[in-house]
């Protein structure tokens, strides 16, 4: 998805999707069982639409 707003970068697109797999490898910091509290609460799962509305590096509790 190609995301374009004025305020960001002069206006020029951008995807989210090609940074996610370097976010997701150089900002490893969460221990499993965070993960493992997502599993648990039976969330992010396969086919499921999750939306992530503004919380940065936040974690949930």
């Amino acid at each position: 998805m190609r995301i374009m707003n004025r305020d960001i970068d002069s206006g020029k697109p951008f995807d989210w999707g090609k940074a996610s797999l370097d976010y997701a490898k150089y900002r490893d910091i969460y221990p499993k069982e965070f993960y493992q509290s997502i599993i648990d609460r039976k969330s992010c799962l396969n086919g499921q639409s999750v939306l992530d509305i503004g919380t940065g590096t936040g974690c949930s509790s």
